[in-house]
């Protein structure tokens, strides 16, 4: 009986030696089953569940060697689900707390474009110049020289972008991003050569001329529906002096006094907007966009 009860306790020892050193296989093909759904609900659309579906890997497995991978996809799920800091945390933790991991590497470069389409290019020059100090042979090498060429330009240091597209042509003549560098120096190009509008002859115009500023800023309706409006009113006023009806006199110069107020300005307003860098900065945001 003793012999028996030995047998039994030997049994349960390797049963349990057995666990322990199988564990860590199974956790790691549960691992894989949670990434390969977290890829399954990207692929789907299902952002939320595949940020979820990352949040549970890293509660069970907390130093699990799929953590990288869980963070990467979680940012994308985040970003793509359109919260943005969310996304930029999840490739920030994953940067610094797995720099020499592939997946770190891709981290950084991932921070660096959401940065640029998210209106913070100050901010995406310093993460690719983070990138290329870091990994100056890294593997997104390449990408990182193009975005910041379109970080510069978003800041609109068109000298600096012209230099960097230069040095980038030098170092990837046939790079995959060629085209995208043709395209952001057409932009640019464009957007030097494009005439300016001066402040002081739309104010001076505008003050001569009711409506002056619309057509010196290309917007002819709006001009002529100002020119219209208050040559009425100074007819109505003249009309009101001439009949000697103060009170007509008294509404109209304030209708007048009002429309031509709102002609001056517009044509501050119509300047500022003609001259505006935004359309620029919309269009190298737009060619800068790709697939996430």
């Amino acid at each position: 009986m003793w012999l028996r009860a030995e047998s039994a306790a030997r049994a349960a020892g390797m049963a349990v030696i057995i666990f322990l050193c199988t564990l860590p296989l199974r956790l790691y093909a549960e691992g894989e089953d949670i990434i390969a759904l977290m890829r399954a609900n990207l692929k789907s659309g299902d952002y939320y569940s595949a940020v979820t579906e990352g949040m549970r890997y890293r509660h069970l497995n907390p130093d699990g060697p799929l953590v990288p991978a869980s963070l990467l996809l979680s940012g994308e799920a985040s970003y793509r689900g359109g919260n943005y800091y969310e996304a930029s945390e999840s490739f920030r933790l994953c940067y610094q707390s797995y720099r020499s991991a592939p997946e770190g590497r891709k981290a950084l470069l991932s921070l660096g474009y959401i940065r640029l389409m998210t209106g913070s290019p100050f901010f995406a020059l310093r993460t690719y110049q983070e990138y290329l100090y870091v990994y100056p042979e890294g593997p997104g090498r390449e990408e990182a020289e193009i975005d910041a060429c379109y970080a510069m330009a978003l800041q609109l240091d068109f000298e600096g972008a012209g230099t960097a597209l230069a040095a980038y042509g030098a170092s990837f003549p046939d790079g995959a991003f060629a085209d995208r560098a043709r395209e952001l120096q057409r932009l640019m190009d464009e957007e030097i050569e494009r005439p300016r509008k001066n402040l002081a002859l739309s104010i001076g115009g505008s003050i001569l001329i009711p409506g002056f500023g619309h057509f010196y800023t290309g917007k002819y309706l709006e001009g002529l529906l100002a020119l219209l409006t208050n040559s009425a009113l100074i007819y109505l006023i003249y009309d009101a002096w001439r009949d000697d009806n103060k009170f007509r006199m008294a509404v109209f110069s304030l209708a007048e006094f009002t429309v031509y107020q709102y002609s001056l300005v517009s044509s501050v307003r119509n300047v500022y907007e003609y001259n505006s860098r935004e359309p620029f900065q919309r269009s190298a945001r737009l060619a800068a966009r790709r697939h996430f």
